[in-house]
Parts: C-alpha cells; sequence; structure tokens
C-alpha cells in the first residue's frame, strides 16, 4: 500500500481525494478562472456559495467547527431595584477566562457567605446572585445558542441595560451554589455555547473567595 506524505492527496485511480491542509485560490477565484471570466458581483456570488458550504460541513461535522474565543466584560447592574445584586456584582475583584481549558474563574473580594441573599426571579430562587458579561465575538447575540437555546432581544435588551456592548450577554451567577459544586439548580457551574460554522463548546465557572 502507498504511503503519503502530503496533507492533499489522491490516491490511486482517482476516485478519492483526502484534503488534511488548505486549499488557497489565487485571486479568490476558483481554479482555471480568471478575471476575465467572472464579474467582481458573480465572484462574490462563489465565495458567498463557498462559506455557506463550509459552514454547514462544519455544522455536520464533516469539517472541524471554529473555536470560542470567550471574553470578558464587567457588568454596570444599574437596573433599578436590585440594589442587592449590584452589591454582589460589585464585589467581583477578577475574572480570568482560560480559552484553552474553557474555563472562568470568578475572584470575589469578599466571602461568598457575606453576599446578599435575594431571589434573582424566573423562578430561580433566593440565592447570591451576581453577574458577568461574556462574549464570543458573534454579534448580535442572537446568532449564539446558550444551552441549546438561541439568545433573543430580550437578552440583548438585558445587556444593553447593564452597559455591556454588543456581542457580549450577561450570565448570571449564584455565587453559592458554584462554590459548592451544587448543580441541582438552575444556575449551575457549567453552560454550552454553539452558533453556525462554531464547534459546540461547554464552559466551567470557578468561584474563588478570599482566603
Amino acid at each position: 500500500m502507498s504511503e503519503y506524505n502530503a496533507k492533499n492527496y489522491t490516491e490511486q485511480g482517482g476516485e478519492v481525494t483526502h484534503i488534511g491542509g488548505k486549499i488557497v485560490y489565487d485571486n479568490g477565484l476558483l481554479p482555471n478562472m480568471s478575471t476575465a471570466d467572472v464579474t467582481s458581483d458573480s465572484a462574490a456570488k462563489v465565495r458567498a456559495t463557498l462559506n455557506t458550504l463550509i459552514t454547514n460541513l462544519k455544522n455536520a461535522g464533516l469539517m472541524v467547527g471554529d473555536a470560542f474565543t470567550m471574553q470578558y466584560a464587567a457588568v454596570t447592574d444599574s437596573v433599578s431595584g436590585h440594589a442587592d445584586r449590584q452589591y454582589n456584582t460589585g464585589k467581583i475583584s477578577n475574572v480570568a477566562v482560560d480559552n484553552d481549558t474553557h474555563e472562568i474563574t470568578i475572584t470575589l473580594s469578599d466571602k461568598v457567605k457575606n453576599l446578599k441573599d435575594f431571589d434573582g426571579g424566573n423562578g430561580w430562587g433566593v440565592h447570591k446572585w451576581l453577574g458577568i458579561g461574556l462574549g464570543v465575538g458573534i454579534s448580535p447575540i442572537t446568532g449564539l445558542y446558550y444551552n441549546g437555546s438561541v439568545l433573543g432581544d430580550e437578552d440583548v435588551a438585558e445587556a444593553t441595560a447593564c452597559d455591556i456592548s454588543a456581542g457580549f450577554f450577561v450570565r448570571w451567577v449564584a455565587a453559592d451554589l458554584v462554590l459548592a459544586g451544587d448543580n441541582t439548580e438552575r444556575s449551575v457551574d457549567n453552560f454550552t455555547l454553539w452558533a453556525n460554522g462554531y464547534a459546540e463548546t461547554a464552559y466551567k465557572i470557578k468561584i474563588v473567595e478570599p482566603a
């Protein structure tokens, strides 16, 4: 059996072609085409068609999906009637995102036990809630799926109310549950994100309190 060292090669007989590396078309055109063959408009259509095909292949698992690059943004929790939540969020001294391990570490300036208890609403119960802004470079965020559900206009409005930029959403965290590793209620210490052309990625939240 012949051995192949190149990433891109065609097997003997020409029936099977393996693509392990990138295919680059000079001038953005398909092979055997010149700038005289197509107008700029048709070339744009070809590129759009290729991009759609590549995205569909990624979504189908036939190509490796793009990797998210998670970013953090501080939440200005000035929503009326949420003084306790604002107090808790103000105790965040640092948020570190590790895009290799997909871990989000929230470091607090006070003990979790000293944070305010209140009802987070929507049936989430009474806990020590705080908020962080998260984004992966997709704007608007309505193209992003969080735990299998697409983010909606209400998530955009919430992010705007908390003074974070377009492309970010607010992740409310029950610090007491996350610190205890208690995933029996809605604010678990993990979540997944997905978008067209991206690999579904699971993230882990950690809480670090002062000694």
